[in-house]
């Protein structure tokens, strides 16, 4: 699914990525101003984080939905080698809470195969997992980034290092393109009012394909 491309270069100056699960609207804007991206593959998986976790509006407000990794007691992972746990069967748990949350939505019906796809196809490394979601999001978004992968870690760069700049634990928006996000129609809007920068999922059911035109507008209508 995905279209990577191998970097010719040990070291490179394009801007640095880290791989989100179904990553928010603000990383995919921030990707989106760029021809080519590394993303880093190489860094030591770091706790709390979005790589696997996102956030989606249920009828009772702002909830997370996380993948639980397996834990090495004796080494210190990289993003590419941790490995997702099913113990608990939170795939199924968290594509019910989805199909509950956005299954009255505009467009669910559209994409809930595809989406149910990457809960279902029980991935073992997180890193495919996400990067597999990425790729499907630049397809329906129409984000030509290039993608590469880093060869190696790649120590904290300018202002184009892009590694920490999306804070799970913080309300504060911290990229360097900070969106306007202009508020459009969600499942529960007349309730809990508009919530901005949700996960990818909640552009893809409420908006469907004019998901396109509101990260380019988005872009253009820069604080």
């Amino acid at each position: 699914m995905r279209n990577l491309y191998q970097s010719p270069l040990e070291n490179s100056n394009l801007p640095i990525f880290p791989a989100f699960f179904f990553p928010n609207i603000e990383y995919l804007i921030n990707l989106s101003k760029f021809d080519k991206v590394m993303i880093e593959a190489f860094e030591t998986y770091p706790k709390q984080s979005f790589r696997n976790r996102t956030y989606i509006q249920s009828a009772n407000g702002k909830i997370s939905i996380n993948v639980p990794i397996i834990k090495e007691k004796t080494l210190r992972q990289t993003s590419s080698e941790v490995k997702i746990s099913y113990n608990d069967n939170w795939n199924t748990k968290s594509f019910r809470a989805i199909c509950s949350a956005y299954g009255k939505s505009p467009f669910f019906e559209y994409y809930e195969e595809d989406i149910k796809a990457f809960f279902y196809n029980k991935y073992e490394k997180l890193l495919d997992l996400n990067l597999d979601i990425l790729s499907y999001f630049q397809k329906r978004f129409q984000i030509n980034t290039k993608i590469y992968l880093t060869k190696e870690y790649l120590k904290p760069s300018d202002e184009l290092d892009f590694r920490n700049k999306f804070n799970v634990n913080s309300t504060t928006i911290n990229s360097l393109c900070t969106p306007n996000f202009k508020p459009y129609i969600q499942c529960f809007s007349d309730k809990l009012g508009f919530i901005e920068n949700l996960s990818s999922l909640d552009l893809l059911f409420n908006l469907g394909k004019e998901s396109i035109d509101y990260i380019n507008n988005s872009i253009l209508n820069e604080h």
